[in-house]
């Protein structure tokens, strides 16, 4: 049998929670969270697991499975994963694992002295869409690999509610806006060119939610009197209490209220609570653009462009090789191939999943279960920390340049 323990049962956690729990073989043994409503509801599924609302007293309590699921605050993963390694633990640990540098080479160094799996939750590279993309550019059909533009449209409903009132908004409880919303999509980069990542040169800023920006005579809470609450795209009214609370959040904005809290307990918490916050007066100070530029061995190229200002929730990504090019939206599990000289084709991907990052959360899962289970290692397409230490050396480059204005080299791979 095994054991695996959840520290941070927020969304991500819950994902993890369950996508493991369909295995025979998987028993929950121990759960961790700071807020009772989320133990209540997670301890409902694992009646047995021991329940600690504190993360001081978890790991003091010792080794209490064979597995951790880290899925607590970015701030928090380098702490719980350097204290869960030194008990023996193996990881699964959400990312990104830390902004860092010396943290990850420090949890690296840990993981090998202890001999410990350590998977990190690059979600996007199991996604049936890019291990698509993967199988063909492998087979040859669009020669080697000179150019990706890939393109993260995070939506403005989402950047709303995570990186303006939520719990990404700021630098002194989460990661920096590429880290923490692009640091899978640098890793597929690094994943399809298959060569070290040299230099790496990035623009980007908060430009629009700030005060300077902010309608006249707008309220600090959208539920105090605004008088632009009907027409504000941004209010709570429109995001949370009609068109959007089933479709995308299901209504997670109350903390502290029952775990499906009625229409009016929700209206009530968004009067007061972040969530209920007017976007132009938050403490948020993380980017909502940035615009990357790669370069890699062998003279590849890749731009990676991530922005708040977008309709819906997409990403666009198009692959020029030497003998083709390809090109596709994932939530839409087509992908386009033209082969120069030849007619071009629609590929359809299949997939019995698409929730999740396209499926990706449950493949995802399918792959940390096979590891547990002793399963043969593919360290070419699994997200091992050795693997992601890579691919969070480039983030760090483009963090130093998106700082700076300038060019930065990327640590030696």
């Amino acid at each position: 049998m095994i054991s695996i323990a959840y520290i941070g049962l927020g969304n991500r956690g819950r994902v993890y929670m369950g996508g493991l729990s369909g295995y025979e073989d998987v028993a929950v043994t121990a759960l961790c969270d700071t807020r009772p409503v989320m133990l209540d509801h997670a301890g409902g599924r694992s009646p047995t697991a021991t329940r600690l609302a504190d993360d001081n007293a978890f790991f003091a309590a010792g080794k209490l499975a064979d597995w951790l699921v880290i899925a607590t605050p970015d701030h928090c993963h380098f702490r719980h994963a350097k204290a869960a390694l030194q008990l023996g633990y193996h990881l699964i640990c959400e990312k990104p694992v830390t902004a860092n540098p010396a943290e990850m080479e420090e949890l690296c160094a840990l993981a090998k002295e202890k001999n410990r799996h350590v998977l990190v939750c690059h979600v996007l590279r199991y996604s049936p869409f890019y291990r698509t993309i993967k199988e063909i550019i492998e087979s040859g059909a669009i020669g080697e690999v000179v150019n990706i533009a890939h393109e993260e449209n995070v939506g403005y409903f989402h950047y709303a509610h995570s990186y303006v009132r939520g719990n990404w908004r700021n630098l002194s409880v989460g990661a920096p806006f590429l880290m923490a919303k692009c640091c899978h999509d640098v890793d597929l980069l690094h994943w399809f060119i298959r060569r070290p990542c040299e230099s790496v040169s990035g623009f980007g800023g908060l430009t629009y939610f700030t005060r300077e920006n902010m309608p006249e005579g707008a309220a600090a809470y959208c539920l105090q009197g605004c008088p632009h609450i009907k027409s504000c795209p941004y209010s709570v009214e429109r995001l949370y209490l009609k068109r959007f609370t089933q479709l995308y959040w299901g209504k997670p904005p109350a903390a502290g209220l029952p775990y499906q809290p009625t229409r009016q307990e929700l209206r009530e918490a968004l009067k007061e609570n972040d969530y209920g916050r007017c976007v132009y007066q938050c403490d948020n100070n993380v980017h909502d653009h940035d615009s990357v530029a790669f370069r890699f061995a062998g003279g590849a190229t890749a731009t990676l462009s991530i922005s708040a200002f977008s309709l819906g929730t997409t990403r666009r990504i198009r692959i020029q090789g030497t003998k083709g090019e390809l090109w596709g939206r994932d939530h839409t599990m087509r992908i386009h191939l033209h082969k120069f000289g030849k007619a071009p084709k629609v590929l359809r991907v299949r997939n019995t999943n698409i929730s999740g990052h396209g499926g990706s959360d449950q493949c995802f899962c399918e792959a940390a279960h096979a590891v547990m289970a002793g399963g043969p290692i593919d360290p070419e397409n699994l997200t091992t920390i050795e693997q992601t230490r890579i691919s969070h050396q480039i983030c760090y480059a483009a963090l130093q340049s998106l700082e700076t204005g300038e060019a930065a080299l990327v640590a030696a791979q």
